[in-house]
């Protein structure tokens, strides 16, 4: 909390809340015939966890044994202890009024309910949060939101997953990062914080006309990756995008349209790789005024000058590249490019999927497309992109696969695939830093 201002608004209307993270162990996904087997739940107060309950039920039923695999409880271990009816009481006193949380909502709390009604109890009111729903929401480009993940992300003690006390306080602990975050990005209202699609992504930031020049120059400065700076005007028309592998070097021209555009909104976007920002840069070139794309296509050519570029658009199938978020791979088409969709895919538990993706890529190209390129890179462009890739210092930063590369088989990509993300370590520091 060292971070966090205690006297800001938003550090109050959150510091107040109490919250109660619940995570359930059970037979099975049913919640009419299977059983809970273990409960743990944990009390945060004050943004930080006081207390907690764990508690091993006997389920009165068998086992499965991929739930006893996968949890580490064996029939055994809930011989002789309490039935849920013995305990239902203690876990609703423990719950209290506390706004409910849980990295699954929709499993563990229709499921604690379902045991209430049979019980012939009241279902709980309370309000709820899920904290696997919040995490797509600020990170919009994860592929995976599981809470061993995003506590390898956030850097969080998990000591072992599928436990339910284990669960609740790594559950517990992802909230109260995710509440430091919404203060530092001055929540208003407590509604905000069940509701924060289009608000708090970590990994932009959108600024008013209230925000002063000397704010936004600020945390332009504090960036350490590439990153887009989007000049929006009325109605959301986009008026330049400044595209930068430093952005904290480019103030100058930052300034100056901060300064000379009739704006109304600056969005600030960290990516990785800067490919990517570049890319969005040639999707949206030409809504730009003449001068304006005149300005903004000199000042990428002097970062990216080369005489006779080593790399040809025309002659390219996929790019491949580290993404911003550790463990996630994203894949460029040059076949058929589309700007609304991401290709990311976490490895290596998605690079089948990944493959699925290029092997259809590449077969669309061959038989509906005849072999002809959709590209949305503007022809007085191409030379730039082409330029940046020849640059030495992102030679080793991309994996180029061609379609025979992709036609020789699962097995020969990822086998390049592997060596690739061996090879080109992926040592982002996002979420930890986030805008």
């Amino acid at each position: 909390m060292e971070h966090i201002d205690k006297n800001s608004d938003s550090f109050k209307i959150l510091n107040d809340l109490k919250f109660c993270v619940i995570d359930l162990e059970t037979t099975g996904g049913n919640h009419e015939s299977d059983r809970i087997i273990e409960i743990g739940m944990v009390k945060i107060k004050n943004l930080e966890i006081k207390e907690n309950l764990n508690l091993i039920v006997d389920p009165g039923v068998q086992i499965p044994d991929f739930i006893q695999k996968l949890t580490s409880i064996k029939q055994k271990d809930t011989k002789g202890k309490p039935k849920i009816s013995e305990v239902i009481d203690e876990v609703i006193e423990f719950i209290g009024d506390d706004i409910l949380v849980a990295h699954n909502t929709s499993f563990d709390i229709p499921f604690l309910n379902a045991v209430l009604k049979r019980l012939g109890k009241k279902e709980l009111k309370n309000k709820v949060i899920c904290t696997n729903v919040m995490t797509k929401h600020l990170i919009p480009e994860i592929t995976s939101s599981n809470l061993t993940y995003m506590s390898t992300l956030f850097d969080l003690t998990h000591n072992q997953a599928h436990r339910a006390l284990d669960d609740a306080i790594a559950s517990g602990e992802l909230l109260i990062e995710y509440c430091k975050i919404f203060i530092q990005k001055g929540i208003k209202k407590i509604n905000q914080l069940y509701y924060p699609k289009n608000k708090f992504e970590l990994d932009r930031v959108h600024l008013d006309k209230e925000t002063s020049k000397e704010d936004i120059l600020n945390r332009v400065k504090k960036i350490t990756t590439s990153a887009s700076i989007t000049f929006k005007g009325q109605q959301g028309l986009i008026l330049a995008i400044i595209p930068s592998e430093d952005i904290s070097k480019e103030t100058a021209l930052i300034e100056k349209y901060v300064d000379s555009l009739d704006w109304k909104m600056i969005t600030i976007k960290i990516t990785k790789p800067f490919l990517e920002t570049l890319l969005y840069f040639c999707s949206h070139y030409q809504k730009f005024t003449e001068a304006i794309q005149k300005e903004l296509k000199s000042y990428v050519e002097e970062m990216f000058q080369c005489e006779k570029p080593n790399v040809s658009i025309p002659a390219l199938d996929f790019i491949l590249s580290n993404h911003l978020v550790r463990e996630q791979i994203v894949a460029y088409s040059f076949l058929n490019m589309n700007t609304k969709i991401n290709n990311i895919f976490k490895v290596p538990a998605q690079q089948k999927k990944m493959y699925q993706f290029l092997i259809s890529s590449t077969n669309r190209f061959d038989n509906n497309q005849k072999g002809i390129r959709k590209t949305y890179i503007p022809k007085d462009l191409e030379r730039l992109v082409e330029c940046y890739l020849s640059s030495a210092n992102v030679q080793d930063t991309y994996l180029y696969i061609s379609r025979k590369d992709i036609k020789n088989g699962r097995d020969h990509f990822i086998d390049i695939l592997s060596k690739y993300t061996f090879d080109v370590k992926n040592e982002s520091n996002f979420p930890s830093f986030h805008l």
